[in-house]
């Protein structure tokens, strides 16, 4: 059955903490394949069941993968708001002519931005599509090679931003590791991915089980998102690879405008969130500043 799946406990073992009491908490049909969310009962973590190869990813991310961001104006419009938060948070922590990189920065608009507010940044992006149309459109340097791959020297980096993007990586605390030796010793890193506990996430879970459709749960994004994040997975992920955290912040989009009809009601809860003195609590997008150990 497509949708929430018996909370039973089941064998695979938690990628975390390595404990095999999980249970299946939702399923989901993707590409043609069913994919099971799987909650660790021992340290909470939300995992997909079975891990995606690395072949299957990259056909996920290939290709038409950013195509809606790659035109004038493009991602000013989905995701520039976002993107100055960001801009202001770095600020509060570095000076300018600090050295940034952006991984996963699809067309560079963040790049960009910060380039323009007197950072010395550039990007990382694994879609040659959206690496070549950032270069040409905003003029600004992405590299096309995995941070993992040592594409960096050692104390390279004042700041390091993982904008969404943790959660789509197998293996976030090797990724992180990286991020860790590209840091120099007093450098940050800005990792932002969404919190699949908050209160957003739950109202749609619930919705979607009292109404029997699994695609309400829109907080759900498995298997591209191969881990669901909640504060207490993350740091437990950060402090593994060797960060502590500094600070944690939450912020809300948004709804789109054009929902009608039962979705419009639904989604109403979401606009409320979105209030900012809400957000800033319980926002569904968890936004950490971590200091490299040491």
């Amino acid at each position: 059955m497509v949708g929430f799946a018996q909370a039973s406990a089941g064998v695979c073992q938690c990628p975390m903490c390595h404990s095999r009491a999980t249970r299946a908490k939702f399923v989901k049909v993707h590409a043609e394949e069913r994919w099971t969310l799987r909650q660790c009962r021992n340290c909470g973590l939300h995992f997909t069941d079975p891990v995606p190869s690395a072949e299957f990813l990259a056909r996920c991310y290939a290709g038409d993968y950013h195509e809606g961001l790659r035109t004038d104006g493009g991602t000013e419009h989905h995701l520039g708001a976002k993107y100055q938060r960001y801009v202001n948070r770095i600020a509060q922590h570095l000076p300018l002519g600090s050295r940034v990189l952006d991984v996963g920065c699809s067309t560079g608009l963040l790049v960009k931005m910060l380039c323009d507010q007197g950072y010395r940044a550039e990007g990382i992006e694994l879609n040659p599509a959206s690496a070549a149309w950032g270069r040409q459109h905003y003029g600004i340097t992405i590299h096309e090679r995995a941070i993992e791959q040592g594409a960096f020297a050692s104390d390279s980096f004042d700041a390091i931003i993982l904008a969404d993007v943790l959660e789509h990586t197998l293996h976030p605390r090797d990724c992180l590791s990286a991020i860790g030796q590209s840091l120099r010793p007093d450098g940050i890193a800005l990792v932002t991915f969404p919190d699949v506990t908050s209160l957003e996430s739950r109202w749609f879970f619930l919705m979607s089980k009292m109404t029997s459709t699994s695609w309400l749960w829109k907080n759900c994004h498995i298997p591209l998102h191969i881990w669901e994040f909640t504060p207490r997975t993350a740091v437990a992920c950060f402090e593994g690879a060797g960060f502590r955290l500094i600070d944690l912040q939450r912020s809300q989009d948004v709804p789109e405008e054009d929902l009608t009809g039962l979705l419009k009601l639904i989604s109403f809860p979401s606009k409320v969130v979105a209030w900012p003195a809400v957000a800033r609590r319980w926002g569904t997008q968890m936004e950490f500043l971590i200091r490299r150990n040491g």
